[in-house]
């Protein structure tokens, strides 16, 4: 089975993504989110990956800002 999740971002969310990346070891996902704008995850386990990325760098206080939280959403509504 495959499973593709397209994800895009505007702007402003690929500016504060951009600048949330300095945390050390962000997923190669996010690394192409932020530099393009999109990024296709091709599978429930790399969607599961990036979400726990996303709650422990959010845990870690390293980040908080509305992009990762458009991205998180949109990992949960996709069933991750």
């Amino acid at each position: 089975m495959e499973i593709k999740l397209l994800l895009t971002l505007d702007l402003r969310e690929q500016a504060a993504l951009q600048a949330a990346l300095v945390t050390h070891g962000a997923p190669d996902a996010l690394v192409t989110l932020a530099l393009t704008g999109a990024c296709r995850i091709l599978s429930l386990e790399e969607a599961r990956q990036l979400r726990k990325w996303l709650a422990e760098a959010r845990t870690a206080g390293e980040t908080d800002f509305a992009s990762l939280h458009v991205i998180e959403r949109a990992l949960v509504e996709f069933g991750a």
